[in-house]
């Protein structure tokens, strides 16, 4: 006996079969946790829904989620539209604006500075002094400029049209109040395009001067610094970069958008769960999923039961744990039951070799086993017997009821040179000591399942103690193939 040097090892394929064994079991205790849930369910959602302030919240809150339902999904039509939109002007102006044409590293600038001079001048004897128009006569130009005149007169005269937000994306204006001076400068793809803005811009202004001379007074508008050069611009670079950026960015969040959209589009409307048919559903619903949560938890338990048992679950552990021989395996028939198909697939797919119609054969072949063994050993008893010399006492013991043990020998078939006797357990039963005792060889009858590892260990170590010899163990009601 080496159990003590031992180790069991767990075998997953070992584990699955004993799960897909027991199908039933786990299926009866799903469907015994998915009835109970179910109806439990059922039962209270009844007596809620008979109560009518509970009837009046539940339909305040029906209505309420109804409403955030459908706002969801016009808040997300209004995104969608507002982010096409957005996107539709973005592409336009990205497609028409001068400044997303400019080549950043090759961008022409002009600039051009007018200079308001008057007669005016202080006299230093006089206490009162003229009134310096100069300023005002700035300002009314700068107004001209500003408000739209000047640069529809522009647009006016350009050889190629633009539009006017384009154009004063590009052309600039600035004063200097302290100097009587205003600068207009403007950037374009190309020196000539500058020139031709910067010519009708003065062309304008001068058109406007005897207006404002009649309605101020005299001056002279003077043209100084006028000029065109070319230059590195890296700020326009990232700035065109961006815009392209941006256009990116509102693709990606209108695709979003969309498919937020469609999710809602999927998802159904809520429900009212406070009447007949609600109640059902849900139940069935909960009921589908206990049923689910019972077969795994049934499955759980009966693998982890497996795995932690003592009990004798693989006859040739036997060999194994204590060396012994495995005689006979005498295989458990199973009443008629629904679904024997299904023991039958799992049976093959577990690799059992035996079928329950072979118990009969099984039996008659473990006596004439037990009987060619001895044969082996020198005896001659199957003989002798016939010849009236003394028998070969053959006492069969174990981890099962006498009632069985005897059952399982009424099936086979020995020779008048054997005595053959069952008794009970020599652990619990005193009287079947003598018996054992007084044996030749002892042959252990144990059933799966229901024998354990740490019995068979104390009956082993009772007959070493003993001096008696084990020819080896018989395991009765082991899995067969249907």
């Amino acid at each position: 006996m080496n159990e003590q040097n031992y180790e069991q090892e767990i075998s997953l394929g070992k584990v699955i079969y004993r799960l897909l064994r027991d199908w039933r079991k786990i299926f009866v205790v799903a469907l015994v946790v998915s009835i109970f849930v179910g109806a439990g369910n059922y039962v209270l959602k009844k007596i809620k829904i008979s109560d009518p302030k509970y009837v009046k919240t539940v339909e305040e809150n029906y209505a309420r989620e109804l409403t955030a339902f459908y706002a969801r999904g016009e808040t997300l039509q209004r995104e969608i539209t507002n982010l096409e939109e957005t996107r539709t002007e973005r592409e336009t102006y990205n497609a028409s604006s001068i400044l997303m044409k400019i080549n950043p590293y090759r961008e022409f600038n002009a600039s051009l500075q007018l200079y308001v001079a008057t007669d005016y001048q202080i006299v230093p004897e006089l206490t009162y002094q003229n009134i310096d128009l100069s300023n005002r006569i700035l300002r009314s130009y700068i107004t001209y400029m500003l408000n739209g005149d000047m640069y529809q007169y522009i647009l006016n005269h350009l050889s190629q049209p633009i539009e006017l937000r384009y154009l004063k994306e590009i052309l600039s204006i600035s004063a200097d109040y302290d100097n009587r001076m205003v600068t207009l400068s403007v950037r374009r793809e190309d020196a000539q395009s500058c020139e031709e803005i910067l010519t009708y811009a003065l062309e304008g202004i001068l058109t406007k001067q005897p207006e404002i001379i009649a309605a101020i007074g005299e001056h002279e508008l003077n043209s100084v610094n006028q000029s065109v050069y070319e230059a590195v611009n890296l700020e326009l670079d990232t700035w065109q970069k961006n815009n392209l950026q941006y256009v990116s960015e509102l693709s990606i969040k209108l695709q979003e958008k969309a498919e937020e959209y469609m999710d809602w589009e999927g998802t159904p409307e809520p429900k009212k769960d406070f009447t007949a048919e609600a109640v059902i559903k849900n139940s069935i619903k909960k009921m589908i999923i206990s049923f689910i949560i019972g077969g795994i938890l049934a499955t759980i338990f009966i693998a982890f039961a497996y795995i932690m048992s003592d009990k004798l679950q693989d006859a040739n552990e036997l060999k194994e744990r204590f060396g012994l021989r495995v005689i006979a395996q005498i295989p458990r028939v199973h009443k008629k039951r629904v679904w024997v198909g299904l023991d039958r697939l799992f049976a093959h797919m577990g690799g059992l070799m035996f079928k329950e119609n072979d118990v009969g054969a099984l039996t008659k072949v473990a006596s004439q086993s037990v009987c060619a063994e001895l044969m082996v050993r020198g005896s001659e008893s199957c003989v002798q017997g016939m010849k009236n010399d003394p028998k070969i006492k053959l006492v069969f013991t174990g981890n099962v009821s006498k009632e069985e043990s005897e059952e399982f020998l009424s099936g086979m078939s020995w020779g008048e040179g054997y005595s053959v006797q069952c008794v009970s357990n020599v652990l619990r039963d005193p009287a079947a000591i003598p018996t054992v005792t007084n044996a030749d060889y002892i042959i252990l009858v144990e059933k799966q399942e229901k024998s354990t590892y740490s019995e068979i260990g104390r009956e082993l170590e009772a007959f070493k103690a003993w001096k008696k010899e084990v020819l080896g163990v018989i395991v009765i009601g082991v899995d067969a193939i249907p």
